[in-house]
């Protein structure tokens, strides 16, 4: 066979049928390159999803589905509407065909759009910025931020854009008032003042979620390091009459606040608290990493003598303990008994668990920006802290929210974890649910409820 030296003698030597398929893919290529240089770079990566249905559906209706079912990283930020999917030759979706159609829907739709009357230009101003970063062509005066799309990573960059604008918006707003209607009134109104002298000085930890109540306040630890956005749907369920109070290690904009230790961020949650609530008793919640920041908090209280109860939301006490050298025996032995009863399961997720999944956790890290990094610095520090934290008993009973588990023993463990930090007993309070969707739509009525009536017990009603 004859070596092809040319790029000539290559397309020369091909059939008819072929040089129609190489016309077509360069000129597929050079329409793709066009689109691309045309298309406004933006940095900020987001999930959109593409659907094909037969029924009549709202998007708003799947987005709020979905919410409930998984957790707020896998909810699309955006969902766009096909009559069907552009296809390659091959049989397989063609992707950057689909991200073609995103934008000629988007110029359609923005050329018929129905005019809306804005209030104020506060309230238009709003509405641009919530259409750039949530990716939405139409926004509505009572379109609820959390429910078209919004989660605590866009709510950094709607406050940075909007500050950009001189409009003083801070993530509390945001978290209070969620639609471009209320907001902008607030904005706009005297209520801001207000609020500055009923609380002087900058909360730099403390987010009131709901001030109004005749109980004893509720409050909520921040996930793991991350944004109190987290118990949005948590605070809209519990009773009403108890007003709400969030913590978090740092505000999300500005410099970040970085503590060395447990102890340290648990003073200064302390600080901030008493500005409002000089004294007990005081009811706290907490989950996953943050239970070492509730069992410090209630423990320096107590000793200053102040009432405090804790209530862990479905997490074992000092969880990275299974993990230390000393438990190496035990470890070995089960993956040995799991390894004899099903080794292929077992090899595949020892390969999982061991290699596959921290090298993406490795890659996803290289490539956050923006928001998502400021996200993941805290977490990160969060999670140094809690390796550091010397866990000592709290004199008080510790309430356990506990779903089921497939391994029945493991509840054992959580439990026993407690009774180790507490010198008078753990109240375990069932509750149906799994423990990553506690505070997600799906279960976040069952997880208030079961809430509420340890808040009722404790109180005697």
């Amino acid at each position: 066979m004859p070596v092809i030296e040319s790029i000539q003698d290559r397309v020369n030597s091909l059939s008819v049928d072929e040089k129609k398929l190489l016309w077509l893919r360069a000129v597929q290529l050079i329409k793709e390159k066009n689109q691309s240089l045309n298309q406004p770079k933006n940095t900020s990566k987001r999930l959109v999803a593409y659907l094909t249905t037969d029924k009549q559906v709202e998007i708003q209706d799947v987005l709020k589905e979905l919410k409930g079912q998984v957790p707020d990283y896998m909810v699309p930020s955006k969902m766009v509407l096909l009559e069907q999917f552009p296809m390659l030759p091959n049989g397989k979706v063609n992707r950057k065909e689909l991200a073609l159609t995103k934008a000629q829907s988007q110029s359609l739709d923005e050329a018929k759009e129905d005019s809306i009357e804005w209030k104020s230009k506060t309230e238009e101003l709003l509405s641009q910025i919530w259409k750039d970063v949530l990716g939405l062509d139409r926004i509505k005066r009572t379109d609820n931020f959390f429910d078209i799309g919004g989660d605590s990573i866009l709510s950094i960059q709607v406050i940075a854009r909007a500050r950009k604008l001189d409009i003083p918006l801070g993530p509390k707003e945001l978290f209070e008032y969620q639609t471009i209607a209320s907001l902008a009134e607030f904005l706009e109104g005297k209520e801001q003042e207000k609020e500055l002298e009923k609380t002087p000085g900058e909360f730099k930890h403390l987010v009131k979620v709901r001030s109004s109540g005749s109980k004893a306040p509720l409050i909520c630890l921040h996930s793991g390091g991350t944004h109190f956005f987290f118990y949005n749907l948590f605070a809209k369920h519990l009773k009403p009459d108890r007003p709400i109070y969030v913590l978090q290690a740092s505000p999300h904009e500005g410099d970040l606040i970085l503590h060395k230790t447990v102890n340290e961020m648990a003073k200064d949650f302390i600080s901030e608290l008493r500005r409002v609530k000089p004294h007990g008793p005081y009811y706290f919640v907490s989950y996953c990493f943050n239970t070492a920041i509730g069992l410090e908090i209630t423990r320096l209280l107590e000793n200053e003598s102040e009432t405090a109860h804790l209530i862990i939301a479905d997490t074992m006490a000092d969880y990275l303990s299974l993990f230390a050298a000393s438990k190496t025996k035990v470890r070995a032995e089960a993956f040995f008994g799991r390894l004899v009863k099903n080794p292929v399961r077992t090899v595949r997720r020892f390969v999982k668990s061991k290699f596959i999944e921290p090298t993406r956790e490795r890659l996803k890290r290289m490539k956050v920006s923006g928001s998502e990094k400021i996200v993941q610095k805290l977490h990160l520090n969060h999670i140094e802290i809690y390796k550091g934290y010397s866990w000592q008993p709290v004199s008080g009973p510790i309430h356990l929210l506990l779903t089921d588990k497939k391994d029945p023993e493991f509840n054992d463990k959580v439990i026993e974890s407690w009774k180790q930090m507490t010198k008078t007993e753990v109240v375990v309070q069932p509750t149906e649910g799994h423990h990553d969707r506690l505070f997600l739509d799906s279960n976040i009525e069952e997880t208030t409820s079961k809430v509420d009536a340890i808040l009722d017990k404790i109180e005697g009603n």
